[in-house]
């Protein structure tokens, strides 16, 4: 197992190797003026020249690259050319809140597309199938900003059970402000025992995160019914069930924790592509996170940001690939 996990480490270095290379080839191919960009629209040529200097933009290709590398492996990920702060503050500030969003929507996911991929492939070609299968197709299908948009029509137009938007209501900021400790805001409202702040939190976290779940969970819906009924026709489960084991520790001990490896797979990269895709939701819902800060370097040519995010986003694929592998390769069959 420990080759194998080894093997794995090695092929993800190699991977981040390839993205930081074509990641740097390609900022400097896009046709921008950095330097221009950084000292604001009416600076003068010696005041440019002063940025393409301070900014290393002046050294030939080789050499950037080799600083761009060093840089990376130190913790220097260059400045944002829009906000002036060092890249890892800014995505230290941003991703707190969208890795929240995805914690909580992968959660949903796992525990709502289990039970229903599960419950289809048991009821399979039955009225229980059916409506599972409809629910995880619906699922899927939805474009997200209508969802969103439905979601907040319902719950807060007609209902006023939960808010439009932002993380926290007004009035709580006001009353019982709270003090940052991690960064993410559920953490440290249990941190600091604010309950007013916590309640509030709680009930702006419902609407976006339940939206950016429900594509994961008819995809894992979707793939535990076909792996459990796939698994439920395997020879070991016949002789289970010829010994009188009943149905229900049949599929629940034996077979399904069989069918969770593909799932576990397509649940980690989904987060991971989730945690950099989120500025759909997070622009419908208000929420501060990484995806207004992409959706905001992109559009102002931000290449040192968008770099950073590049990179950040090849470390958490690479680091929920390896953790999916890991979990595979607990099952012998897959090492051999």
């Amino acid at each position: 197992m420990w080759t194998y996990c080894v093997r794995r480490v090695l092929m993800g270095v190699v991977v981040l190797a390839g993205v930081c290379t074509v990641t740097f080839l390609l900022a400097r191919a896009v046709p921008s003026d950095p330097a221009a960009r950084w000292v604001g629209p009416h600076a003068t040529a010696e005041q440019i020249a002063q940025a393409e200097k301070e900014l290393a933009l002046d050294k030939p290709l080789h050499i950037q690259f080799w600083r761009y590398l060093t840089g990376i492996v130190k913790g220097d990920w260059g400045k944002s050319i829009r906000t002036h702060q060092p890249v890892l503050k800014d995505l230290a500030t941003y991703v707190p809140a969208s890795l929240e969003l995805v914690v909580v929507s992968t959660l949903l996911a796992l525990f709502v597309g289990v039970p229903l991929g599960t419950t289809a492939a048991v009821h399979k070609d039955r009225w229980p199938d059916h409506l599972c299968r409809l629910m995880s197709v619906g699922s899927v299908s939805l474009p997200t900003f209508w969802l969103a948009m439905a979601l907040q029509f319902v719950f807060f137009r007609q209902l006023r059970l939960l808010p439009l938007g932002g993380q926290l209501d007004t009035m709580v900021r006001l009353t019982h402000p709270l003090q940052r400790v991690t960064g993410f805001i559920v953490l440290d409202c249990l941190l600091t025992g604010n309950k007013p702040a916590l309640a509030s939190a709680l009930r702006h976290l419902v609407l976006p995160a339940v939206t950016l779940a429900a594509y994961p969970v008819g995809l894992v819906a979707k793939m535990v019914r076909s792996s459990l009924i796939e698994i439920l026709n395997e020879d070991y489960i016949r002789a289970a069930r010829s010994f009188g084991i009943p149905e229900t520790s049949v599929v629940y001990s034996l077979a399904l924790k069989n069918a969770l490896g593909p799932t576990v797979t397509v649940l980690a990269l989904s987060a991971g592509y989730s945690l950099v895709n989120t500025f759909l939701i997070e622009a419908i819902f208000t929420w501060p996170g990484l995806g207004s800060y992409t959706a905001l370097s992109v559009i102002t040519l931000d290449y040192t940001a968008i770099m950073g995010i590049t990179i950040f986003a090849a470390c958490t694929y690479v680091l929920l690939n390896l953790f999916a592998d890991i979990v595979i390769s607990l099952d012998p069959r897959v090492r051999t």
